[in-house]
């Protein structure tokens, strides 16, 4: 037998080893994928529970976002982090369950939104960070303002230190 040739053997070892790094692999993605969502500062809300967040008297910061939304999708990790150290709720509202009138009451609520149109439809840019109290609009943003971003958004409303 040449140095070159492998025998079945050898074959089935280095099978059996890329089975196990897979599965491994797959355990631990699993593993941290259920810790994610478990030890998450985002809240997915619906319409109407954000209608009753939004009279509260205190600070409450809204989400909006889109799962097909890359930019969604890069904020959220900066924004979970950012809530779970200092001990607070994001509330996510996620576009695509909203219907016609819901999605148009937040686009003209908003005003960073409020004057975004496509075509002439109105059209709400995700992500879009909004704070609100009592019912009303302390400041909203929108974009993938990164770790930094949203932590001086949140110190200059005095929502931390």
């Amino acid at each position: 037998m040449s140095r070159n040739t492998i025998n079945k053997k050898d074959n089935t070892k280095v099978v059996n080893t890329f089975i196990i790094i897979g599965i491994v692999f797959l355990i631990a993605s699993l593993v941290l994928m259920f810790v994610n969502k478990e030890n998450s500062s985002i809240k997915k809300i619906n319409y109407q529970e954000y209608k009753d967040i939004i009279k509260e008297d205190k600070y409450n910061i809204i989400l909006l976002t889109s799962p097909t939304c890359s930019h969604c999708i890069n904020y959220k990790p900066y924004v979970n982090y950012v809530a779970s150290k200092n001990n607070l709720t994001v509330y996510d509202i996620d576009l695509s369950n909203l219907d016609y009138d819901e999605y148009i009451e937040l686009h003209d609520k908003y005003n960073a939104i409020k004057n975004e149109y496509r075509d002439g439809k109105p059209v709400i840019p995700t992500p879009a960070t909004i704070i609100v109290r009592n019912g009303e609009e302390v400041t909203s943003i929108l974009g993938d303002i990164g770790q930094l971003g949203f932590t001086n958004l949140l110190k200059n409303n005095n929502i931390i230190k």
